[in-house]
């Protein structure tokens, strides 16, 4: 692995959360009692379970057992100051994916496919991405989006008790993965692997990883942006993904692109409320070094 990367000590993660996330999540906390519901869920229920899951049915990695696995999440903990390093597990999955679970005691899990099919920095990539949603404290939020349905079963008329507070988890959890992009980015550090590691994600077959094209990528991003000409097509992009815990995967990398270069695509003006939204991304890099 290049370990040429800067490490970004003092880090803190408000410098550089997208607005669509911290606007949403102060929806989220205004909400009676969500906090310390999922606290209690968190900690009695959903830890308990993925701890046992990962344990009982995935691989520990360690720097001892899988050194060069267990140096992505030990150097991507490092450059984004997290403070420490979350367990780590792989789960057998041939898709290029990974999740992070647990609010108190987080755990980083890897799909087989996300080793075999990425190269460095693009693993980089992700592994920070998951270390971002630490960084940020979505976890507890996290865990209750993934078992909301749960609750709303457990209770009589849930369905329509809990419905708004459903979408605005659902909502954020879509809009935090924006800021864990982010995460990724300062993580990696490449902006190419950023693209590639979309493309990959997106269904990109192996035999043409050697011929990928991103002018294509980010082209249909740019139509996928244009779809919202028309009310049917906004309406059927909201029912689409109103369920889904990530956004689309073009419109991820263009969000995360145009964050480098300020375009605001997707985004509305925010001007420099981050701090470094404005900057070229080496200058984001370096205005970061403490």
């Amino acid at each position: 692995m290049q370990r040429n990367k800067k490490i970004l000590t003092g880090l803190r993660h408000e410098e550089y959360e997208h607005p669509f996330d911290q606007k949403a999540l102060a929806t989220l906390e205004k909400t009676p009692g969500l906090g310390a519901l999922g606290r209690f869920i968190s900690k009695h229920m959903i830890e308990r379970l993925y701890t046992i899951q990962s344990t009982g049915n995935g691989l520990k990695v360690t720097k001892d057992n899988y050194p060069k696995i267990y140096e992505y999440l030990e150097y991507a903990s490092k450059i984004l100051d997290l403070g420490f390093i979350p367990d780590l597990y792989i789960t057998w999955g041939y898709n290029i994916n990974a999740c992070t679970v647990g609010a108190e005691r987080p755990i980083v899990i890897l799909n087989s496919g996300l080793i075999d099919l990425c190269d460095d920095d693009e693993i980089m990539f992700i592994v920070g991405h998951e270390c971002g949603h630490i960084k940020s404290n979505h976890m507890l939020y996290h865990m209750m989006a993934s078992v909301i349905n749960y609750v709303i079963d457990a209770i009589p008329g849930g369905s329509l008790v809990a419905a708004p507070v459903q979408y605005a988890l659902y909502y954020w959890d879509r809009m935090s993965e924006f800021t864990a992009d982010r995460a990724g980015l300062l993580t990696c550090q490449n902006k190419d692997a950023t693209v590639r590691a979309f493309m990959k994600m997106s269904g990109l077959p192996i035999k043409e990883y050697n011929n990928m094209d991103y002018r294509t990528f980010l082209q249909q991003a740019e139509e996928f942006k244009n779809l919202d000409d028309s009310t049917m097509n906004k309406l059927a992009k909201f029912v689409s993904i109103s369920n889904a815990s990530h956004p689309f995967s073009v419109m991820r990398a263009a969000e995360l692109l145009n964050w480098i270069n300020n375009e605001n695509v997707y985004s509305e003006k925010v001007g420099n409320s981050a701090g470094i939204v404005a900057m070229d991304f080496d200058d984001v890099i370096k205005s970061l070094v403490r």
